[in-house]
């Protein structure tokens, strides 16, 4: 038997594995992708801020509930304390990065459910706690937790309803750079992990020093 045929046989598993995977993503690609409800551009445009939405320093965080630093950087209220050192300096923006799991999708999704009746940065502090988890009925539990119209977060969640304004989000993160979590866009400058209180406000001194006349 010739060499060649000799490494394909031998190699049979492999081969048998790499066909397999090949068929299977094949398939995936052929089944019909969810057709998820539309959401206004409007709304795709709406995120959740904290602090003075013309302060002329923009600090946005690129976060998934299921990224275990992003959950430290919260506990560690950096975003507080630069809200507190800079009440009328700087607005704080929340945009979905959700690239972790599908967990993380759907806690973004119901973050944005919360925002629809106005109870975003309660819901976000809920799911960075996450005391029970990223699950369905999780998600449904603190929504109950702050009193939100539950009939209303349970369709708008079942349903994806805002599933577009995630996608949205993260085609943002794409095209800033961001492929992990946290990130931070700052003025246009870039930061990639957790940043420190002091660090944070010496960029936001020095950037304002630079807006002066």
């Amino acid at each position: 038997m010739p060499f060649r045929l000799q490494a394909i046989f031998k190699n049979r598993p492999t081969v048998f594995v790499v066909m397999l995977i090949i068929a299977l993503l094949g398939l995936v690609l052929l089944l019909p992708k969810p057709n998820y409800p539309e959401v206004a551009e409007q709304r795709l445009l709406a995120d959740p801020y904290l602090g003075n939405p013309d302060a002329p320093i923009v600090l946005i965080e690129y976060g998934d509930y299921a990224c275990d630093v992003c959950r430290l950087w919260h506990r560690a209220q950096v975003r507080e304390g630069i809200l507190q050192r800079f009440p009328d300096q700087v607005v704080f923006i929340w945009r979905d990065n959700a690239r972790r799991s599908t967990a993380s999708i759907k806690a973004a999704e119901a973050g944005q459910c919360a925002f629809n009746q106005g109870r975003f940065w309660e819901y976000n502090a809920l799911l960075f706690e996450q005391d029970l988890g990223l699950g369905v009925e999780a998600l449904k539990d603190y929504a109950s937790r702050l009193g939100l119209d539950m009939p209303t977060f349970n369709q708008c969640l079942e349903e994806s309803q805002m599933r577009r304004k995630v996608e949205f989000d993260m085609r943002r993160a794409g095209e800033n750079g961001f492929s992990v979590t946290p990130a931070f866009w700052l003025n246009g400058e870039r930061i990639f992990g957790p940043p420190s209180l002091d660090y944070l406000s010496e960029i936001i001194e020095r950037q304002m020093a630079s807006l002066l006349p």
